[in-house]
């Protein structure tokens, strides 16, 4: 008989999940993308689970079939399917793969990409900025190893809520939740860093004007540009770095320009506006 009927050991858990966070995208491929990684990782728990190398095999060979998620995200359903194929129900893990690889994707995308990398770049921006390189390299790379090593509880979770963990992930509208409140959170949180990273103001020295009396004596020095600055900044501080950003947004989200088009119109906008000495 080709199954053992083993519960399988802390080692080949082990074995098991430090694969797959580390060589899951390994060889990630255009055709079956993460599969061979994914299949990789499942070989010590064939190991234990079958006795037969023509059975251990076809298992692997069934999980070649195309993969695709977030690499994080996917620690839980490779704990969900370590489960099922412990409990032999290598078809329900098969759909279990199938159905949680896209909203497991949002969420983890939504987490890295949204909520944790942009705030903490921004900041680490600032530090390279004033000359601190080491709060810097902190900012960037920390965040990384956190989402990074936290793969480890994500798959003991998985593997101990086996199936169930559907019920976690998309039962009652969570998953829909958890992005609007993820993209939210990152959204404002980005946005808080908008006028301290933008200084772009009207040159103060532009079109200089000079007040004098009857006698020819200097009364007031002062300049279009100054005056704009001060009307503005008494209406809204920092209304002109927001007045980029709401422009970007507008320009990627109604009008569907590419982030690409938009960074050059910014660049050309600094260009023009710093040759004729309209913004500083």
């Amino acid at each position: 008989m080709a199954q053992t009927n083993n519960k399988l050991s802390k080692g080949a858990l082990s074995k098991a999940c430090s694969r797959h966070n580390w060589v899951l995208q390994w060889c990630w491929n255009y055709e079956k993308m993460q599969a061979s990684g994914y299949a990789y990782a499942m070989v010590p728990v064939f190991k234990e689970l079958y006795n037969d190398e023509t059975e251990i095999c076809r298992h692997l060979e069934r999980h070649m079939a195309f993969y695709n998620t977030h690499p994080g995200a996917s620690s839980l359903i490779f704990g969900a399917d370590v489960a099922l194929e412990e409990a032999y129900q290598g078809e329900t893990g098969d759909s279990l793969k199938v159905a949680l690889m896209g909203p497991m994707a949002g969420i983890g995308d939504t987490i890295q990409a949204v909520l944790v990398t942009p705030p903490f770049n921004i900041i680490g921006a600032s530090a390279a900025a004033a000359g601190n390189y080491g709060l810097a390299i902190a900012c960037t790379t920390l965040p990384l190893v956190v989402l990074f090593i936290l793969r480890w509880p994500l798959f003991n979770y998985g593997y101990k809520t086996g199936v169930n963990v559907i019920n976690d992930v998309a039962g009652a509208g969570t998953l829909d939740k958890f992005q609007q409140m993820a993209g939210i959170l990152g959204i404002t949180v980005v946005g808080g860093f908008v006028p301290s990273m933008i200084g772009t103001k009207f040159n103060p020295a532009f079109i200089p004007t000079t007040l004098v009396n009857e006698a020819g004596e200097i009364i007031k020095e002062s300049s279009v540009g100054a005056s704009l600055n001060s009307t503005l900044d008494a209406i809204l501080p920092k209304a002109l770095p927001i007045a980029f950003v709401a422009l970007c947004l507008y320009l990627l989200k109604s009008k569907k320009w590419t982030p690409v088009k938009v960074i050059l119109l910014l660049c050309a906008i600094g260009f023009v506006g710093g040759f004729f000495g309209i913004l500083a």
